[in-house]
C-alpha cells in the first residue's frame, strides 16, 4: 500500500491570482486546485470572472465560489443597562422607608456612580454603621440623600440578585460595558 500523502490547500486569497483585482463581498469567483513547479506541491489559485480559463490543463479540480458575508460580530459582556431606566427607578424609591428598598436605592445609587450619573459631594455619619450620602445628578443641579444602611455581604447580594431581576440582567451584571458603548 503506498504511504498517504497530506495536502494542506491554502484558504482563498479574495483576490484574483492573474490581475490582482480584490474580490468583493457577494462576487462570484472560480477556485482551482494546480499543481505547483517548485517541491510539486498543489496549492489554490482563484480567478475572477474575466481571467478564468475553464479549459486550461493543470487543474486537478475546480469549482465555482463567492465572498459571503461578513458574519455579524457577537456581543461579547454584559448586555447594556438603560440608564435612563435606572435613573427613574432610583428617583420613585427617593421616600421609600422599608429597609429593603432603602438598601435597594443604595445599591442603585452606586451603579449610577460608576456609570457616573451621579457624583457624591458629601457623607455624614448617622450613627451606628450607617451614614447619608450627598449625591448630585451629572450635568444637572439635582442633589439626592440616600441612606447607607451598612449592607452585609449577603444583603448586597440579595439586593444585587433583586436588581439583576428588576433589570432582567444576566448574572454577571456588574462586568465593564464594552468600550463601543455610549
Amino acid at each position: 500500500m503506498a504511504p498517504e500523502r497530506e495536502y494542506k490547500i491554502e484558504s482563498s486569497a479574495r483576490r484574483c491570482t492573474t490581475c490582482d483585482r480584490v474580490f468583493a463581498v457577494g462576487e462570484e469567483y472560480h477556485s482551482a486546485v494546480v499543481e505547483t513547479e517548485e517541491e510539486a506541491r498543489l496549492a489554490r489559485r482563484d480567478f475572477c470572472p474575466a481571467c478564468w480559463k475553464p479549459d486550461a490543463e493543470g487543474y486537478y479540480s475546480f469549482w465555482k465560489t463567492s465572498i459571503p458575508e461578513p458574519e455579524p460580530k457577537q456581543k461579547s459582556g454584559p448586555r447594556l443597562i438603560d440608564l435612563g431606566r435606572l435613573m427613574q427607578l432610583f428617583e420613585r424609591l427617593a421616600d421609600a422607608e422599608e429597609p429593603e428598598n432603602v438598601r435597594f436605592r443604595y445599591v442603585l445609587a452606586l451603579v449610577l456612580m460608576r456609570k457616573r450619573r451621579l457624583r457624591l459631594l458629601s457623607t455624614r455619619r448617622l450613627g451606628g454603621r450607617s451614614e447619608a450620602m450627598t449625591l448630585r445628578e451629572v450635568g444637572g443641579d439635582r442633589q439626592h440623600t440616600v441612606t447607607n444602611p451598612g449592607l452585609t455581604d449577603e444583603e448586597v447580594q440579595s439586593v444585587a440578585d433583586r436588581l439583576r431581576e428588576v433589570l432582567d440582567m444576566p448574572e454577571r451584571w456588574h462586568e465593564e460595558e464594552p468600550a463601543d458603548a455610549p
